[in-house]
């Protein structure tokens, strides 16, 4: 059996990663950094904060050079990992000062731990900077990969698959329509479009909406930022409480897996700083015609998240609701 060597470190085979890096800000801003390699296409990694004449840190920008490679990187992408408190911008520049990628302002300003990720064609380009208020610190990292196009193919009928497939295999971002959708018997619609904070004081938001008949089933679904993995929220539906959510979790190597320790507890817990879906199978008889209500209940312990792209599909006979 595999693991039976896995308290030998190096007698683990290393997943090979030559055009993929993750760049942990903090570690690499120290003064006793240890040197480390790079993608052959990365060239280095440079912090540069600005001053204001009392001193005090107006801006920092995180400087990623490169190294032009036909066919090694011809396209990157950027998953950046950072507080959303002060919202950083990307932008990616010619060695000349010619702005090659436009000015992207990630995050929403929700005060939450987060990710983003943008792909940045890299022709033209000697440096990528991510500029951010102040001193930086809400800044974590950065994780980077060579992409490449592929192949694929989709049903004509239907929405195509993700533009970029996630290397952890996270599930793509929802992209809820505005109107109900009928499809062999099943109904889809949209309980709510933006995004909804819960936090320790108000940590439950319920949804209202009307059915013409009782389905056979239902699953909820919706997109959840910086869970605890071990403790998803808690859904009820018309008063009936149905038990904890399902969170589609992703690879555990990726960065946004962030560990904490709680008081009195032996074991660390782990948040997801990112989004990730989560969904939840509804019976039909907790449904009935007429008015009904789902409440999304956080489970989190004394910190907020954050909700969004919840929808509900419905399951009826004879292709009719």
């Amino acid at each position: 059996m595999a693991l039976s060597g896995f308290a030998r470190a190096q007698d683990l085979k290393l997943q090979p990663i030559p055009f993929t890096t993750y760049l942990d800000f903090s570690a690499l801003s120290s003064s006793t950094a240890k040197q480390r390699s790079f993608p052959i296409w990365l060239e280095a990694f440079e912090i540069e904060p600005q001053k204001a004449s009392d001193g005090k840190i107006e801006k920092t920008t995180f400087r990623l050079r490169f190294r032009q490679f036909a066919g090694l990187n011809d396209e990157l992408m950027l998953r950046l990992y950072f507080d959303d408190t002060q919202q950083p911008v990307v932008t990616a520049w010619s060695e000349i000062g010619n702005r090659v990628f436009a000015p992207r302002q990630l995050g929403q300003g929700l005060g939450l731990p987060s990710s983003e990720t943008l792909t940045i064609a890299m022709a033209g380009v000697d440096y990528i900077d991510i500029e951010v208020s102040g001193d930086g610190a809400n800044v974590h990292g950065a994780f980077v990969s060579t992409v490449q196009k592929v192949q694929s193919l989709a049903s004509i009928d239907f929405a195509p698959s993700a533009k970029l497939t996630d290397p952890f295999n996270n599930a793509p971002t929802t992209q809820p329509t505005a109107d109900d959708t009928l499809l062999f018997g099943r109904v889809k619609a949209v309980l709510e479009n933006g995004t909804i904070v819960l936090s320790p004081e108000k940590s439950a938001s319920g949804f209202e909406f009307d059915l013409a008949a009782q389905p056979q089933i239902a699953v909820l679904t919706f997109e959840i930022l910086n869970v605890y993995i071990a403790a998803p929220p808690q859904i009820s539906v018309n008063d009936r409480e149905l038990g904890a959510a399902t969170l589609v979790l992703p690879d555990i190597a990726d960065p946004a897996y962030q560990a904490s320790i709680q008081p009195m507890q032996a074991d660390a817990t782990f948040h997801y700083s990112g989004w990730l879906k989560c969904q939840k199978v509804i019976p039909g008889s907790a449904l009935n015609a007429g008015t009904n209500s789902i409440t999304i209940q956080s489970a989190n312990r004394g910190t907020a998240v954050a909700i969004r792209a919840v929808e509900v599909q419905l399951k009826y006979e004879n292709n009719t609701p």
